[in-house]
């Protein structure tokens, strides 16, 4: 990702990590082994945590055609996450996408995470409950108006954290009939998706684990000529905890070509702090 869309980030990121590395608590945040797959791991009730993705989308055109004129898409998320039981996290994020040519703000979200064991209890079967709304802001490629969109997600967990660990979810994406905007998307439209992964630590303690991941993402809309959809990928992560700080990295690819590019290639990392 280039360093103009990072603004004085790394500094303060290097800081935090630093400071909190040798920190002698252990890593109690909600972390995740996974790139795009939701986990079971919350935050402690009456933590917070700092956590950012960061990630870029793109297509490699094939036979020396051009990719449409759709250069390569950077995002950042970043929000507070609050653990506000032992059931319960709340995050806070806001979205910034960005081109070579643009940055703006995307979009505010509200997060709700709901675990129906305590998060104390590892192991066995793990269900959990994501409920959110996104805010749309920006305008789209082409001036088309992103609407604003609710996501549900069921998510099952099998196994702890620090041992051999699966994963699988499933997800709708609704649209809502705002921003109002001049060239809208099709409304309503419905983004389904399921997704499940597996991870294995690489030493003991599960402090550094590796993972494997696979996605598949359909679209249910009136926009019959759409060829974005279906969308299949596969991936996988190395991801390391260390005192209050997790960090995991890895890149998706995609299995399903367009008319005029490659699969895309998909590389995102994801950190965070506990304060």
């Amino acid at each position: 990702m280039p360093r103009t869309l990072l603004g004085g980030g790394p500094p303060i990121l290097v800081a935090l990590i630093l400071a909190s590395t040798f920190a002698p608590l252990c890593a109690e945040a909600g972390r995740s082994a996974f790139l795009f797959v939701y986990d079971t791991e919350i935050v402690p009730e009456g933590d917070v945590e700092l956590e950012q993705w960061w990630w870029s989308e793109s297509r490699i055109p094939r036979n020396n055609e051009r990719p449409n004129g759709r250069p390569a898409w950077y995002w950042i998320w970043s929000a507070p996450v609050i653990g506000l039981s032992n059931h319960l996290e709340l995050a806070l994020p806001f979205q910034i996408f960005a081109t070579a040519n643009s940055t703006s703000l995307e979009q505010f979200s509200a997060e709700a995470y709901y675990r129906f064991y305590s998060r104390e209890k590892e192991g066995g079967f793990q269900p959990l409950v994501r409920l959110s709304y996104h805010h749309a802001i920006r305008q789209g490629p082409g001036s088309i108006v992103d609407p604003s969109t609710v996501e549900t997600n069921v998510v099952l967990g099998f196994g702890k954290p620090n041992a051999l660990h699966l994963v699988v979810n499933a997800t709708a994406v609704v649209s809502l009939p705002w921003p109002e905007g001049q060239a809208q998307l099709p409304r309503p439209f419905l983004l389904p998706s399921v997704s499940g992964g597996v991870s294995y630590p690489l030493v003991p303690g599960g402090e550094l684990r590796l993972s494997a991941e696979a996605l598949a993402e359909f679209q249910v809309s009136s926009d019959s000529t759409s060829r974005d959809f279906p969308r299949y990928f596969v991936g996988g992560a190395l991801s390391w905890t260390r005192g209050r700080v997790w960090i995991t990295a890895g890149t998706m690819v995609g299995l399903t070509g367009l008319s005029s590019a490659s699969p895309p290639f998909i590389p995102r990392l994801l950190w965070a702090v506990a304060l």
